[in-house]
């Protein structure tokens, strides 16, 4: 069966068949067009780098940064001008996304697109709010409570804001998982009952993937096992309200 039997709502912008290079100028353009915006977020937010960094090392940490090499302080400024450009941005990476996407997509699909791509920006700012509020002060208390009887507290700025960004990102992906089983759901990829007989599976998946997103940050495990229950916790609480909502 042909695509266009199995959408009514199909758009005439398909019917045209435009140059491979016609589509390979305008995705350039529109690269440029993300490089350049989040070039000029990235500029400004250096500007006000310091403050952004000693704003959030104070909010976890009493004591000063140790600086262990000469251009640590300037690197770890440029790192957090540069997620505070890409994630100011990420507007305008969805935003021309879908303006390249555009003519190859039917109404249905677009409205589908624009959907779900603010139920996943709110995702994953939860996720970096959990992370920064709650899941990153919970781990530095534990690693100072750790070490506090045998080593002095002498946490370095560019290794700490490398945790704390790491870290933030981990949960940011973590929170897209409600999002990811209603697709499976809506696509019909999976359900509701599949996803309890696989529940053993995906906890094992949870803890893997988990290993693999925290492991390499903190040998002591326990940034791996607030990743691996946070995961198990979404998963659980998505699909306790997929059966509240009647979804089968």
């Amino acid at each position: 069966m042909l695509r266009d039997e199995l959408s009514p709502d199909v758009s005439l912008e398909t019917d045209e068949e435009l140059p491979i290079t016609v589509h390979i100028e305008e995705l350039v353009r529109r690269i440029m067009v993300i490089i350049v915006a989040a070039s000029v977020v990235m500029a400004g937010a250096f500007i006000v780098s310091e403050w952004l960094l000693n704003t959030i090392w104070y909010n976890f940490f009493s004591n000063p940064p140790n600086v262990y090499a000469p251009f640590n302080e300037i690197l770890t400024r440029l790192m957090l001008s540069a997620v505070v450009g890409i994630a100011v941005a990420f507007p305008v990476v969805v935003y021309e996304t879908f303006q390249f996407m555009k003519p190859g997509l039917y109404p249905n699909e677009r409205r589908y697109f624009l959907s779900v791509v603010p139920v996943s920006l709110v995702l994953m700012f939860l996720g970096l709010a959990f992370a920064y509020f709650l899941a990153l002060p919970l781990l530095f208390r534990y690693f100072i409570f750790y070490s506090e009887d045998v080593a002095t507290q002498g946490l370095g700025l560019r290794e700490t804001f490398n945790l704390i960004l790491m870290t933030s990102l981990a949960f940011g992906i973590v929170f897209q998982i409600p999002l990811l089983m209603t697709l499976a759901i809506k696509m019909a990829v999976a359900s509701v009952r599949w996803f309890e007989s696989k529940r053993i599976y995906v906890w094992g998946g949870c803890i893997t993937v988990a290993a693999l997103l925290a492991g390499s940050l903190d040998p002591t495990g326990v940034a791996g096992l607030m990743v691996a229950l946070t995961m198990i916790m979404l998963f659980e609480t998505t699909l306790a309200g997929l059966k509240l909502a009647g979804v089968e």
